[in-house]
C-alpha cells in the first residue's frame, strides 16, 4: 500500500506551502509508484469537448426540456412538492431562477407534514413511481388543503412512468378524483461529464435481499431510452443476476416495440378522398425521440455545429455489471482525492458536507460544490493522494509568481498581457485555497492510527495472511463503539476473501456486535448473510484463483498503471471491461475465469434495419466517434470511475460513458442493508387508531364513499 503523505497547507495569502511527505517503506514503494501523473491544463482543456461529453450534454438538455415543459403545461403560479430522492439531482439540471421563470413560486420536499402555500392555486407533486409509499403523503396534503378550505388544482407527476400500483394507491387514498396524473420520462440525471446516474439508492438491497427486480427493470427502461436517442446497441454484455434480468427485459421491450411498429405499418390507411387513387406510401418512421442510429433529426443537434450539423456519437457496446459480482472494490480502500473526500465527508449530488470543520465554518463554506465546472477540482479529483500535495504546492507558487510580476512591468503594452494573467490567477485563487484546506482536512482524517491499522489489516486480508488476531481486534473496535460501517467493512472483506468465517468465531463476533450496536442489527446481519457478505465458511476459498486469473494485484506497475486508484489493486469490474477488448474473443475467450465469479455472463446481439442499410465504410470510418456504455446495477465507486478514466487514456480509441443506479461507498452499502423502517414503525395500536381516524375523516354520506 502506498502511504498517505502530508498535504501541504497554504496560508490565507497563498504563500508557497512546504511539502513534507512521509517516507515510503520498501514494501509499499511499488504501489506508490503506480500513482497517476498530474494531468496538464492543456489536456484538461482538450477534454472539454469529447464524444462522451456530447452525449451527456444531449441527455442533460433533454431532461431539462422535459421538466420545464411539464411546468409550462400547468399555467399560473404553482407550488412544487418533490420526492426527497429527486431534490438533490434536480439541482444539477435546473436552477431556482429557472423554476421561478416557469411559474414556480414555492418548492418543498414532500413529507408527511402538509405545507400551506397561500399564493398559488396549482400544486405539482413530482415523485418516483417506485416509491409508492409517498402517495399517502400526497393524499395527506390534499386532505389538509380541503380541511383548510383551500381550492387548488393538483397534478401528480410519476417519474419515469405511472404504474398500476400507483393508481391503485391513489384510489385507495380516495383522492383520485382530485388529481390529474401525468408521467414524465426522466430516467437519469447527468452528474458529471461522463456519468449519468439514475439516483435510485438501495437497488442492490432491493434486488438481492428483497427479491424486488424493479431497479433492474428501470435500468432496462433507461437503456431502451438511450437506444431510442442514439441508435441500437450492437452488442450487450452482462454478468450477474441483475444484469441477466436487465438483458431479458431489454429483449422483451424491443420485441414489443418491433411488433407495435409492424402493426402500425400494416394498419390500412383510411380517409381516402379520391376513389381509385392509391394512398401515398408512409414516411419511414423515426425513433420515438426523433433520432435514428445516432443521427439527430433536423434542428436537434447538440454538437458545436449549428443546427445539428455535427453527428452525435453512437454507442458501440454496452457492458452491464451486477454490483454483487464485485463487492471487493466497494470494501477496499481508495486513494484518489475524490474518493477520500467521499469517505471522510460524503459526496451527495456533487456537494460535500463540511459541517463541523473549523475552516469551513469560518469561511461560511459548510456545503462545498464539487463539480467539473471547478477547473482545479477537475484536474485533481482523480489524482492519487501522493501526487496531490506537490501539485497544489506548484499551483500556489504559480499564482504567487503571477502576483509578483506586477513589480516588473515597465511598459503599457506589458500591462494588457499581465491583466489577462492576473484575472486567470485571481479566479483560480479561491478555488485553490478551498482545495488546499479540503486536502488538509482529508489528510488529518487519514493520518490517524486507526486508519493505518485498518490499512494494515486490509493488506493482510487480501494477501490471505490475516490470522485470528483480526477478529480479536474487531471485537476490541466493537467494544470501543467504532463506526459500524468501518467494523463491518473489514469483517465482510475477511469473509469474502476466505469464503466465510468459522462458525464458532462468527457466532462470537455476531454476539458482540448485537450487544454493542443494538439488536436492531440482527436483520442487518441476516441481510449480509443473504447477499454473501458475511457467512459461515463453506469450503476452499477461490480468491487466489480470482486474483491470478484477472491479475488484480499486478506486480510490475508503472506510474500509468490502472491500479493507482486503489494503490496496487485493479477493480474487478474494470478488468471485466478491459477484457472485452484485451482478450481474444472477448468474454467468450475467458470462460474459465468468468466461471469463478458470482452469476452467469450473458451476451445479446442486436441488429437494426437502419444499421443494415448503412454502407460498410460509414460504419468503419475512423472519424465516427464511438462510445462504450458501462452500466453498474447496484452502484459505482469513485475509485472505479477514476480507474475507468485511466483505462480510457491507455486504450486511446475507446471512450467510456457510465450509467449507474447510484454512486456508492462502503458506508452507503451497509446503510442500505439496514432495516431501519422495521423499527421506525409506530406501535400496532397507534397505527390502527391513525387508520381509523383517517377513515373517519374521509367518510361521506353513508352510501356515497368519501363524499365524492
Amino acid at each position: 500500500r502506498a502511504p498517505v503523505p502530508v498535504v501541504a497547507r497554504a496560508s490565507a495569502s497563498m504563500a508557497a506551502p512546504a511539502s513534507s511527505p512521509r517516507p515510503t517503506s520498501s514494501a509499499s514503494s511499488a504501489a506508490a509508484s503506480s500513482s497517476a501523473p498530474a494531468p496538464t491544463p492543456a489536456a484538461a482543456a482538450t477534454a472539454e469537448r469529447t464524444a462522451v461529453g456530447d452525449l451527456v450534454e444531449a441527455l442533460r438538455v433533454d431532461v431539462r426540456t422535459k421538466l420545464l415543459d411539464l411546468l409550462d403545461e400547468v399555467s399560473g403560479r404553482k407550488a412544487l412538492l418533490l420526492d426527497s430522492t429527486i431534490v438533490g439531482p434536480l439541482d444539477l439540471i435546473v436552477s431556482p431562477s429557472d423554476l421561478k421563470d416557469h411559474g414556480v413560486t414555492n418548492w418543498y420536499k414532500l413529507s408527511e407534514q402538509a405545507v400551506a402555500p397561500s399564493d398559488c392555486t396549482q400544486m405539482i407533486f413530482l415523485i418516483r413511481c417506485a416509491r409508492v409509499e409517498l402517495v399517502e403523503w400526497v393524499a395527506n396534503q390534499i386532505l389538509a388543503d380541503e380541511a383548510g378550505g383551500a381550492d387548488r388544482t393538483y397534478v401528480v407527476v410519476f417519474v419515469p412512468r405511472k404504474t398500476k400500483q400507483c393508481m391503485e394507491c391513489l384510489n385507495h387514498s380516495n383522492v383520485r378524483a382530485n388529481v390529474k396524473v401525468v408521467e414524465c420520462g426522466i430516467h437519469f440525471f447527468p452528474t458529471d461529464r461522463d456519468i449519468i446516474s439514475m439516483e435510485m439508492p438501495g437497488v442492490f438491497n432491493d434486488f438481492h435481499v428483497r427479491d424486488n427486480p424493479s431497479g433492474a427493470f428501470y435500468t432496462a427502461k433507461a437503456l431502451m431510452f438511450l437506444q431510442s436517442k442514439f441508435g441500437t446497441f450492437p452488442t450487450v454484455h452482462g454478468i450477474g443476476a441483475a444484469a441477466k434480468v436487465v438483458i431479458e427485459v431489454m429483449s422483451r421491450l424491443r420485441r414489443e416495440e418491433q411488433l407495435s411498429d409492424a402493426a402500425k405499418e400494416l394498419k390500412p390507411t383510411r380517409g381516402i378522398t379520391q376513389p381509385g387513387v392509391p394512398p401515398v406510401a408512409p414516411l419511414r418512421p423515426q425513433s420515438k425521440e426523433g433520432l435514428v442510429a445516432g443521427q439527430p433529426a433536423s434542428g436537434q443537434g447538440t454538437g458545436a455545429g449549428a443546427g445539428g450539423a455535427e453527428r452525435l456519437p453512437s454507442v458501440d457496446e454496452v457492458i452491464i455489471v451486477d454490483r454483487r459480482v464485485d463487492l471487493f472494490s466497494v470494501l477496499c480502500s481508495q486513494f484518489t482525492y475524490q474518493a477520500l473526500i467521499d469517505m471522510v465527508f460524503g459526496i451527495n449530488n456533487q456537494s460535500a458536507d463540511l459541517t463541523g470543520v473549523a475552516w469551513a465554518k469560518e469561511r461560511n463554506k459548510e456545503q462545498v460544490r464539487l463539480s467539473s465546472e471547478d477547473i482545479v477540482y477537475r484536474e485533481v479529483r482523480d489524482l492519487h493522494i501522493d501526487k496531490l500535495g506537490p501539485l497544489l504546492q506548484e499551483k500556489a507558487q504559480a499564482i504567487q509568481k503571477t502576483y509578483a510580476e506586477k513589480d516588473n512591468i515597465k511598459h503599457a503594452s506589458e500591462m494588457s498581457e499581465y491583466i489577462k494573467k492576473f484575472k486567470t490567477a485571481q479566479s483560480a485563487h479561491p478555488l485553490l485555497e478551498l482545495h488546499i484546506n479540503l486536502a488538509q482536512s482529508v489528510r488529518d482524517a487519514i493520518q490517524t492510527d486507526d486508519y493505518r491499522q485498518h490499512l494494515k489489516f486490509e493488506d493482510e486480508i487480501t494477501a490471505q495472511t490475516a490470522q485470528t488476531s483480526l477478529l480479536e481486534c474487531i471485537e476490541d473496535w466493537v467494544d470501543d463503539l467504532k463506526p459500524f460501517h468501518e467494523v463491518m467493512r473489514l469483517l465482510c472483506l475477511h469473509s469474502l476473501v476466505n469464503n466465510g468465517i468459522k462458525k464458532k468465531d462468527l457466532d462470537q463476533t455476531k454476539k458482540v456486535i448485537l450487544q454493542a450496536y443494538g439488536y436492531e442489527h440482527l436483520l442487518t446481519l441476516c441481510n449480509l448473510e443473504k447477499v454473501g457478505l458475511l457467512r459461515y465458511q463453506q469450503g476452499k476459498s477461490g480468491w487466489s484463483s480470482i486474483k491470478q486469473k484477472f491479475n488484480l494485484f499486478p506486480e510490475d506497475t508503472t506510474s500509468d498503471d490502472i491500479s493507482y486508484a486503489y494503490s496496487g489493486y485493479v477493480p474487478l469490474t474494470v478488468r471485466l471491461v478491459q477484457m472485452t477488448k484485451s482478450v481474444r474473443g472477448g468474454w467468450r475467450g475467458c470462460r474459465d475465469a468468468l466461471n469463478l465469479l458470482w452469476g452467469s455472463s450473458e451476451e445479446l446481439k442486436q441488429i437494426d434495419e437502419v444499421d443494415i442499410a448503412k454502407p460498410l465504410a460509414e460504419i468503419a470510418s475512423p472519424a465516427r466517434p464511438s462510445v462504450t456504455l458501462v452500466v453498474f446495477v447496484g452502484g459505482l465507486t469513485y475509485g472505479e470511475m477514476a480507474t475507468l478514466r485511466k483505462l480510457s487514456e491507455q486504450e486511446g480509441g475507446r471512450k467510456f460513458l457510465v450509467l449507474t443506479t447510484e454512486l456508492l461507498n462502503a458506508k452507503k452499502l451497509f446503510k442500505s442493508l439496514r432495516c431501519e423502517e422495521v423499527f421506525n414503525q409506530p406501535p400496532v395500536q397507534a397505527s390502527k387508531a391513525k387508520a381509523a381516524a383517517a377513515a373517519s375523516a374521509r367518510s361521506g354520506f353513508g352510501f356515497w364513499p368519501g363524499g365524492r
